[in-house]
């Protein structure tokens, strides 16, 4: 900022005294009056230069200004190249936190606070039929018809999961998931899903089993 203002005095000194020698009478004023118009037609050319360059924010094309302007343009290049570099290291992030979850067994789906789907993993596109270019940001509502799941979604006790028939399951060829939704952030859900089905099944043999030793053990030690 110094060197500025001496810049400018000196440029009115200057012009002054060479219209002072040109046009004695009324030179000094003439050429004081055209130096500070040259500094203030330059100074403007320079300022719309920086306007221009800011509004574009084009890395690759920055105007070459001198004197304070080109400093301050300078200083701007440098902050716009710290914060694209911050957001691409935020996009590499976050495009590695989602091949995360895009590897996981387990289901994810995010929720916005509306109820709508802002994101899912194939493994939960499995479970509900999702099409990620088709269903994205519509609402979970609409494509998850289960009364149970629903009414849970509802109640908004999410203390517990429920169990829900996935899509594509058949009296044949049962599929069960278990759903079971997470709040998070402003109003946010993070809602997981498992295949249970080797789990219920599993259950089943296993309380048929019991009923079973039950009924031949009766037979083989009647109660008295």
């Amino acid at each position: 900022m110094p060197q500025r203002i001496v810049f400018f005095l000196f440029v009115q000194v200057l012009g002054t005294v060479l219209g002072w020698f040109l046009l004695p009478a009324w030179g000094a004023l003439a050429g004081l009056a055209l130096s500070i118009w040259s500094w203030f037609l330059v100074d403007l050319w320079r300022a719309r230069h920086v306007i221009r360059w800011l509004r574009e924010g084009d890395l690759q094309s920055v105007p070459a200004v001198g004197g304070l302007w080109g400093e301050s343009l300078d200083r701007a290049r440098r902050l716009v190249r710290q914060g694209a570099q911050q957001v691409e290291l935020s996009q590499r992030q976050l495009e590695a936190v989602l091949d995360a979850l895009q590897a996981a067994p387990t289901g994810i789906v995010l929720l916005d606070q509306l109820g709508r789907i802002a994101w899912s993993n194939q493994v939960a596109a499995g479970h509900f039929g999702f099409d990620m270019a088709r269903d994205q940001m519509q609402s979970i509502s609409n494509l998850v018809r289960d009364p149970e799941f629903h009414s849970y979604m509802a109640a908004q006790v999410y203390t517990h999961g429920v169990v829900l028939q996935a899509r594509g399951s058949t009296p044949l060829k049962p599929l069960r998931i278990s759903v079971h939704l997470h709040p998070y952030g402003d109003g946010h859900r993070l809602m997981l899903s498992r295949d249970v089905t080797a789990l219920e099944q599993a259950d089943a043999m296993r309380r048929d089993f019991v009923a079973n030793v039950s009924i031949f053990g009766g037979y083989i030690f009647p109660r008295s």
